[in-house]
């Protein structure tokens, strides 16, 4: 008795494993963009909160003449890289105080946050500050702060805001028309 093999489905079998790993390779490398994509956006997310939070303690300091403390510390992932920016400006083209605040204002102040090695990593907020606040500086700031781990700095002429403990200190005197703020900071 002979027995007789089926040679054509031997000769499909490497070309099926092909197939089959071409597939699997495509599925990891979708699978691999789609997890990139998520942690990107959990990033930009806890970027976007604590931008949130300094806005809001900044904003509170200079209207109600108060202090605020808090850790700035959003995902390190995002500030990583030496290309990573985030700064406070004021802004003195009214489309783009218009546009970002959503209301007609000549001039503004407005955080953004921006890395280049990241897709889509932008992001803007409007802080709602008089037009005049004035961000003073080692020279007008006295130490009222019980450590000396903390130094003034001037957001909107640092550069750059960083990650760190910050104290937001309204030094304003009674009836100043426009508000005068220490910001103190201390790196982490």
């Amino acid at each position: 008795m002979a027995v007789f093999f089926n040679q054509k489905g031997q000769a499909a079998a490497p070309f099926e494993l092909f197939v089959a790993v071409i597939i699997m390779t495509f599925v990891v490398i979708v699978g691999y963009n789609m997890l990139e994509k998520v942690n990107t956006e959990v990033c930009l997310n806890t970027v976007d909160r604590e931008m949130t939070k300094f806005k809001i303690a900044l904003e509170d300091t200079v209207a109600r003449k108060s202090s605020n403390a808090f850790y700035f510390h959003p995902d390190e992932k995002c500030f990583a890289s030496q290309e990573t920016v985030m700064k406070l400006e004021v802004e003195k083209n009214q489309k783009i105080c218009t546009a970002r605040c959503g209301y007609p204002s000549e001039e503004c102040y407005v955080m953004t946050f921006s890395n280049p090695n990241i897709p889509n990593a932008f992001k803007s907020k409007c802080v709602d500050l008089p037009p005049l606040t004035n961000f003073l500086t080692e020279n007008s700031c006295e130490t009222t702060l019980e450590t000396t781990d903390y130094n003034p700095v001037d957001p909107t002429k640092e550069g750059q805001i960083l990650i760190g403990a910050y104290r937001f200190i309204n030094v304003s005197p009674a009836g100043d028309t426009y508000p005068k703020v220490c910001i103190w900071y201390k790196a982490a």
